[in-house]
């Protein structure tokens, strides 16, 4: 199939430029969200469970959300989902400028946020391919990627300025303002209207199961799976400790926090345009090697006490997480049936979500038993071990 550049649509250069936005107030806000978290309690436990507030939803709702997607009017799914986002955030600065805020109900805040961004991802997804034409999903797809990480570059960059100029307050309204972005561009662009189908809830647990049954006698896609709950709950899970390494193991504070952010963005930024250009070379193989990758970086992470090799590690594993991300995703939408595409994208997606939610919410906790550093390292040799039995062919 020939493919063209998605930024010649115009319609997509519009939602683009809302989604690229609103992507730079999310990251300003996960970074202040964590700092905060770890400010009023020097936790890690409760970093971990705020991390967690912010992945499990998308565990719980993803699925069912994409069902929703796939029957409803997508146009008004994220422009509602968007605004409550925007009250969301206005309530959660309100109650930091006036002093009410504790880590309870920053925990209640940062869950509903959770639940309405993991709300949010099966819309998006769903969204973009009535927004282009079938030669520019690819193009779309690889870019919204592109974006997505180069948000995670940036964000943190000026997420470290503000708490530290301005404090985490304009962080959290800098957030909210964001998502005005997103929502007009939604509201300005013509999507192509799909009919609404009404469906009971048996059939859209039956629907689930039968995609659940797919990938159980799909050894390439099953593998990929057991290869991305490696790769999140181990992976991710001790990327969401970075406050407490930056503040606790390096004594860096916010500012080295925030590099420590954009620095694990910069890295999979790079494996992003390494894809853009061509993917000939992805297999399982490349999958299974970066999670090897991703364990010896995170050996080192947990073990460094030098800010720049700690920073270093971090870059390369934001390079080598996001291969076994990216390239998982690319991989099954090769080689997933059409008819089932949606359902195992979201299977994906639970445990894209799910995974850092547990890891994260584990490692914290046992982190504060026997301590970060410990915690760090067992983490890195549970997943090496992981990465090695992970089968490589189908007997």
């Amino acid at each position: 199939m020939t493919q063209s550049s998605a930024l010649k649509n115009r319609n997509f250069a519009i939602y683009l430029t809302g989604a690229a936005i609103s992507l730079h107030g999310l990251w300003i806000f996960r970074v202040a969200l964590a700092w905060y978290a770890w400010q009023l309690t020097q936790s890690e436990a409760w970093v971990g469970i705020i991390a967690f507030t912010q992945f499990a939803p998308a565990m719980l709702f993803g699925p069912l959300f994409g069902v929703v997607a796939d029957r409803f009017e997508r146009r008004m799914l994220s422009i509602g989902i968007n605004s409550a986002c925007i009250v969301n955030m206005a309530a959660l600065t309100l109650l930091t400028v006036t002093g009410h805020l504790s880590i309870v109900s920053l925990t209640v805040v940062s869950l509903i946020q959770g639940m309405l961004d993991g709300s949010h991802t099966p819309v998006r997804m769903a969204l973009v391919p009535s927004i282009v034409e079938r030669e520019q999903l690819s193009s779309a797809i690889a870019i919204n990627s592109i974006a997505f990480n180069i948000s995670r570059v940036v964000g943190p960059a000026i997420s470290g300025i503000v708490i530290a100029s301005l404090g985490v307050a304009t962080a959290f309204a800098i957030n909210a303002v964001s998502y005005v972005a997103i929502v007009v561009a939604v509201a300005v662009i013509s999507i192509r209207k799909r009919p609404e189908r009404g469906s009971g809830p048996w059939n859209v647990w039956s629907e689930i199961l039968e995609a659940v049954r797919y990938v159980r006698g799909h050894f390439l896609i099953l593998t990929l799976l057991l290869a991305i709950t490696l790769n999140t709950v181990f992976g991710r899970g001790v990327l969401e400790m970075m406050p407490a390494v930056a503040d606790e193991l390096l004594d860096r504070g916010s500012s080295g926090f925030a590099i420590m952010t954009s620095a694990v963005g910069a890295g999979a930024v790079l494996i992003g345009l390494l894809l853009a250009r061509g993917t000939q070379w992805l297999d399982l193989g490349a999958i299974r090697k970066s999670l090897l990758a991703s364990a010896v970086l995170m050996l080192v992470y947990g073990a460094s006490d030098q800010f720049v090799v700690t920073t270093g590690a971090v870059c390369l594993l934001g390079v080598m997480l996001s291969l076994c991300g990216i390239g998982s995703q690319i991989l099954i939408q090769t080689h997933v049936d059409d008819q089932v595409r949606g359902r195992v994208s979201s299977l994906w997606g639970m445990i894209a979500f799910g995974g850092t939610a547990l890891g994260s919410l584990a490692i914290g906790a046992l982190a504060q038993i026997i301590g970060l550093r410990a915690t760090l390292i067992g983490a890195g040799a549970l997943c090496l071990l992981g990465s090695l039995l992970l089968p490589t062919r189908e007997d």
